[in-house]
C-alpha cells in the first residue's frame, strides 16, 4: 500500500513489515515529506521490479542487498535498515554506488537481555516441555526437573549494551558471569560484576553460555565442532544474536554427545532461506546452506531445544523505538539531499 505525500521527490518504501509494525510505521510516516512512501510485506529481493521504483528503502534483516539486487535498483540512494546487524548488505558495493546505509546502533539492550533470560529460564525449567505435558492431559512433573540458576556460571559472549544488562540480570539471580570481550574496559567489568576471560575459558567453566555479538567475518562460527567440545557436560547455550555466530551442526553434536542438556535459540544459519521464497528456490543454495536448513529442522523437533523466530527484538516499546529511529535516520538524509 502507497501512501502520497506530495512535498518532496523521493520515494520511499518499507518491505518486510509484519502485521504489528504496520500500525507504527503509518503514524510515524507522517513527519515524512515524500513523493510516496510504500509499506510492503514481501522482501525486496522477492519484489526487485517494486522496489526498484524506490529512492529510499528500509528493510528489516531478511532483505538481502547483494550485488545482484542492488545493480537492479538503480534509483536507490539509501537503505535505513530497521535494525542493528546489517550483514544482509553489502556495504561495499554502496560505497561503490554512493548508497547511504543507516541502522537502528541501539533500540533494545534491555529488551533482548530479559528475553535472553526468559529462554534461559524456559530451557533450564523444562516450561515449554511442562506447557505441553499439561496440553496432552498429564498434570505430573515426572521428568520435568530443572537446574536452578543460583550459584551457577554464566558465560557472556559479547559484553556490549545487551552482554552488560545479561550480566545486570545474572547477577540478581545469584549468578557469577564470565565476560569474553576484549573491548570491556576493566573497571566496567569490575562494576558489573564480570569477570573477563578469553573464550577457551568461557566454554570449559561456564554452565550457561549466551551470545551477544554481531554477525561479521570475525564472528562466523565462534563457536564450531572443534571448540563446542570443550563445554560442560550438561552445560545450555543460548542465542539471541545472529545465526552464524554458531555451526547448527555443533549444536546438533553437542546435544547427540549430551555435552549440551539443552539449547535456547531465538536464531538460526541462514535464516533468510526460511523467511524468503525467492531464496529457498534459488539454483545457487550451496551444499553447506542446504546441511544447515537441514539441520535446523534436526534441532527444532527435539525436546532439549527451544526455538523462536528472531522474536527477542519485538516489544511494543522497541519497536517503536526502532521505527522512530529509522524515520529520523531518514529525515535526516533528506534534510541532506534537498539542502
Amino acid at each position: 500500500m502507497e501512501y502520497n505525500q506530495p512535498k518532496a521527490d523521493l520515494r520511499i518504501a518499507f518491505f518486510g513489515v509484519k502485521s504489528w509494525e504496520r500500525e507504527i510505521i503509518e503514524k510515524e510516516i507522517g513527519k515524512l515529506d515524500s513523493f510516496g512512501i510504500g509499506i510492503f510485506e514481501g522482501e525486496v529481493q522477492d519484489n526487485l521490479e517494486l522496489a526498484a521504483k524506490y529512492d529510499i528503502i528500509s528493510p528489516f534483516i531478511y532483505s538481502i542487498f547483494d550485488k545482484e539486487s542492488l545493480c537492479k535498483l538503480p534509483n536507490l540512494k539509501m537503505i535505513a535498515a530497521r535494525s542493528t546487524g546489517i550483514d544482509n548488505v553489502d556495504i561495499g558495493e554502496c560505497n561503490k554506488r554512493k548508497i547511504v546505509v543507516a541502522n537502528v546502533p541501539v533500540y533494545g539492550s534491555k529488551t533482548v537481555a530479559e528475553y535472553t533470560f526468559a529462554l534461559m529460564l524456559a530451557i533450564t525449567r523444562k516450561i515449554v516441555e511442562a506447557h505441553q505435558s499439561v496440553e496432552n492431559g498429564e498434570f505430573s512433573p515426572e521428568g520435568l526437573t530443572g537446574v536452578d540458576l543460583d550459584g551457577k556460571i554464566l558465560g557472556v559472549i559479547g559484553v556490549g549494551n545487551i552482554g552488560q544488562n545479561v550480566v545486570r540480570i545474572a547477577r540478581a539471580f545469584g549468578m557469577k558471569v564470565l565476560g569474553v570481550d576484549e573491548r570491556l574496559p576493566p573497571e566496567v567489568a569490575k562494576k558489573i560484576g564480570c569477570k573477563i576471560v578469553d573464550l577457551e575459558t568461557c566454554l570449559k567453566e561456564a554452565d550457561i553460555v549466551t551470545l551477544h555479538v554481531p554477525s561479521i567475518p570475525e564472528t562466523f562460527h565462534l563457536i564450531n565442532k572443534k571448540n563446542i567440545k570443550l563445554m560442560k557436560k550438561g552445560s545450555y547455550l543460548v542465542n539471541t544474536s545472529r545465526g552464524p555466530v554458531i555451526e547448527t551442526e555443533a549444536i546438533v553434536w553437542a546435544l547427540n554427545n549430551k555435552t549440551l542438556a539443552g539449547a535456547a535459540l531465538d536464531v538460526t544459519e541462514d535464516e533468510s532461506m526460511l523467511e524468503s521464497v525467492s531464496v529457498v528456490m534459488s539454483k545457487k543454495i550451496t551444499k553447506d546452506e542446504l546441511q544447515d536448513v537441514l539441520s535446523f529442522h534436526l534441532l527444532r523437533d527435539r525436546d532439549d531445544v527451544i526455538f523462536t523466530p528472531h522474536n527477542a527484538f519485538n516489544t511494543k516499546e522497541a519497536i517503536g523505538r526502532i521505527v522512530g529511529t529509522t524515520v529520523e535516520n531518514i529525515k535526516k538524509f533528506m534534510e541532506g539531499v534537498n539542502n
